[in-house]
């Protein structure tokens, strides 16, 4: 039974029908279809909420065995995983109770902001090597991000009110053409992607090699 199920040939043809079955009723009005497709999806939910649930015990397990060993950062592990024993406790009882509410508020949140305000350097590093007037292009690249950016920022925002009109246009138009251009592409290469999938050009994503 195993090696029928990894079998690529089966795998391939239950992708291209569970692809049919929920691409399909968006074109055909068929009932029987509809309801395969809902089915399939409310399948698909759950197995991801197994997936995420069994992705957090794994986690779970690696923070306990880094804390038993005395590893570099341990101490870091167990912040985490007293915070995931509060959250899950605190979620099961009530999410409208005081203590579900302070833990999101009082150490959620303040490591979010630290997560962000790390990538801010990283970000700003980024954006300090590329925007490089080496020619004319790389200057009005750094010159639109100049002005959006300072725009952005609340106290020039406030105070240098003469960059608004700019910024918004900036962004209305070569920014707008420059976000549909990025979201047609990536749309056209997922798309690419999943018929490659279902062709069978790409089995690494069923976890096979070219040679299985």
């Amino acid at each position: 039974m195993a090696e029928i199920l990894k079998n690529r040939q089966l795998q391939i043809i239950v992708m291209l029908l569970s692809f049919l079955f929920v691409f399909l009723p968006y074109f055909l009005n068929v009932p029987q279809l509809n309801t395969a497709s809902t089915k399939l999806i409310t399948i698909t939910s759950i197995v991801t909420a197994f997936t995420v649930a069994l992705a957090v015990l794994a986690q779970f397990r690696r923070g306990i065995n880094i804390i038993n060993r005395r590893s570099r950062g341990w101490y870091f592990k167990a912040y985490m995983l007293m915070t995931l024993v509060l959250m899950l406790g605190f979620s099961l009882i009530s999410r409208e109770t005081g203590p579900y509410h302070w833990v999101m508020f009082a150490v959620v949140n303040p490591l979010s902001s630290v997560n962000y305000g790390i990538l801010a350097f990283y970000m700003a590093s980024t954006a300090a090597r590329a925007f490089r007037a080496r020619n004319t292009k790389a200057l009005l690249l750094l010159l639109s991000g100049f002005i959006v950016l300072i725009y952005q920022a609340p106290l020039t925002g406030a105070y240098f009110t003469g960059f608004e009109p700019i910024a918004l246009y900036l962004g209305s138009t070569f920014g707008l053409a420059a976000g549909r251009m990025f979201l047609i592409s990536v749309t056209v290469g997922a798309i690419v992607f999943g018929v490659r999938v279902i062709m069978g050009n790409e089995p690494s994503v069923l976890g096979l090699s070219k040679e299985e």
